[in-house]
């Protein structure tokens, strides 16, 4: 059997930790369903549409690159029409526009960004093709966020291959390492239930465990998705309170 787990909405999670959005995190922490809030909020046709295209301006899209974005252009191939839906976002998560802009300004001076995990990102203005020095906004605002949430990642981790060895479970089962977010379990049907159960203590543990490694009190909330199956066409959501 296949046991899989992921770190819900890493990158807009990490994004609300840096950047101290006060909107975004309380959507967090209330439990409500940002993307449709968003929809409604820019007038976005559908869900599917508004949750495109939160990870997509986590990293600054500009209107011109969302009206030539395939995945977008069914709604509008006008820039000015992707330019408003760009004000409404920022105009509603004005502490992340207020970090882009501060990440801006470090770009500008040659300084390095330093994220919470002590990762440091040297970013440094652009020549576009006429030769004019430009800042690369799509960057400097994807890095912090990508290296944070990898140090998440790596974290969570370190911290189930450490109880998956204390418990004997490698004899028997194989750890699959994947990038980004997630990772997989492959193991005898009748060791699932201990994978899953160890998974949700690792996650119940991973902001405390930041804190301990790397001396940063993470405020966001961090949640995990487990889901187990005979393949990864056919995995099922699991809670920590099913019997599996």
């Amino acid at each position: 059997m296949l046991v899989g787990f992921d770190l819900a909405q890493l990158e807009w999670r990490t994004a609300v930790e840096l950047s101290g959005d006060e909107v975004g995190r309380a959507e967090i922490v209330e439990g409500q369903d940002t993307h449709e809030l968003n929809r409604v909020a820019f007038d976005l046709p559908e869900r599917r549409v508004a949750k495109f295209y939160l990870f997509r301006t986590i990293f600054r899209g500009s209107g011109f690159a969302f009206a030539n974005d395939p995945d977008f252009m069914h709604v509008s191939t006008d820039p000015g029409y992707w330019d408003e839906v760009n004000r409404k976002f920022y105009a509603k998560y004005q502490q992340l526009d207020e970090w882009h802009k501060s990440l801006a300004r470090l770009c500008g001076e040659g300084q390095p960004i330093v994220g919470p995990t002590g990762r440091e990102w040297l970013v440094l203005p652009v020549r576009d093709f006429r030769g004019n020095l430009k800042l690369p906004w799509t960057v400097f605002t994807n890095y912090p966020v990508q290296g944070t949430g990898a140090d998440v990642m790596m974290l969570f981790r370190l911290s189930f291959w450490r109880r998956f060895r204390a418990a004997g479970l490698h004899t028997h089962c194989k750890l699959i390492q994947t990038v980004h977010d997630s990772l997989y379990i492959d193991c005898p049907e009748s060791m699932v239930s201990q994978v899953v159960s160890t998974l949700f203590g690792c996650m119940d543990d991973l902001v405390e465990n930041i804190r301990r490694c790397f001396g940063y009190d993470w405020k966001t909330p961090l949640s995990g998705e487990v889901s187990v199956g005979p393949n990864q066409k056919s995995m099922i959501s699991v809670d920590r309170n099913d019997k599996v």
